[in-house]
């Protein structure tokens, strides 16, 4: 007996654990951009957490309003233009959120621009909160040495060297920052993937089914028998008093007979 293997099993937990771990992924890296005030645009993360839930109703609902009726109605075609519409959506924003994440990612020029572009925006601007904030977390001073445009602000009364003097940090910011911004990068790319994971076996699981239950009907389906109507076919010619064999005998007789008759006429 060949052995089978299931691959329903594999597809729900592919399914529940792909959705699940993309949300994850999403709302970490939504939260790490905003309490570390990564250079990553906010939207990239925030996108990253939305679309999973999203993708997920929209495939339950695609798979609620084919069930409901069997036959093709004005609804039914409206909902299954505007799933295709929106799962067509939903695959082009999941490609440009995971584009956007590798490209804060590689190459490191770029993401070292950024980082030093984020930092400058905020020492301009005089946001000492903000610059605060990552020194205190990262328990650093300066972007790329203890001096480089470091809380506290260079003045009368303070000099290049405030920050390591007032609270002792020995590091600069740069590399533990730059560390943070690709891993959550990383988690942004990586929710995108499982979003496609998820909608591939979701995909995949659907067709499984509909496969299955066409073989189920087409197996206990009846099979049509031919109605061979012998019997009113023997009634008649028992009624007529000849059989069905003394028909196909006596018809090449009767021919030869009138054959016969006209040559001699």
């Amino acid at each position: 007996m060949p052995f089978k293997i299931d691959t329903t099993t594999p597809l729900y937990i592919v399914l529940v654990v792909g959705g699940a771990i993309s949300l994850i992924l999403g709302a970490l890296s939504w939260a790490r951009t905003a309490a570390l005030l990564l250079p990553l645009p906010t939207w990239v993360p925030a996108t990253a957490t939305l679309i999973s839930p999203i993708t997920v109703l929209t495939l339950i609902a695609t798979r609620v309003f084919s069930k409901q009726s069997d036959h093709e109605t004005p609804r039914n075609c409206w909902w299954s233009t505007i799933s295709g519409i929106l799962n067509q959506i939903q695959t082009i924003i999941s490609t440009i959120v995971a584009t956007v994440a590798l490209a804060y990612i590689f190459p490191d020029s770029i993401l070292s621009c950024n980082l030093d572009q984020q930092w400058q925006a905020f020492f301009q601007s005089k946001n000492s909160h903000a610059i605060r904030s990552i020194q205190d977390e990262f328990r650093c001073c300066g972007l790329r040495s203890l001096h480089d445009r470091a809380w506290p602000f260079k003045d009368r009364n303070h000099g290049d060297n405030a920050c390591e003097l007032q609270l002792g940090y020995q590091r600069s910011c740069f590399a533990p920052w730059r560390e943070h911004q690709q891993s959550t990068s990383w988690m942004v790319f990586a929710a995108a993937v499982f979003v496609f994971a998820a909608k591939i076996a979701y995909i995949r699981l659907f067709s499984h089914r509909m496969s299955w239950m066409s073989t189920q009907s087409a197996i206990r389906r009846p099979d049509y028998q031919q109605i061979i109507h012998t019997a009113v076919q023997d009634e008649g010619d028992n009624e007529n008093g000849v059989h069905g064999e003394a028909q196909r005998t006596f018809l090449p007789e009767s021919i030869t007979e009138y054959r016969n008759d006209w040559e001699v006429d």
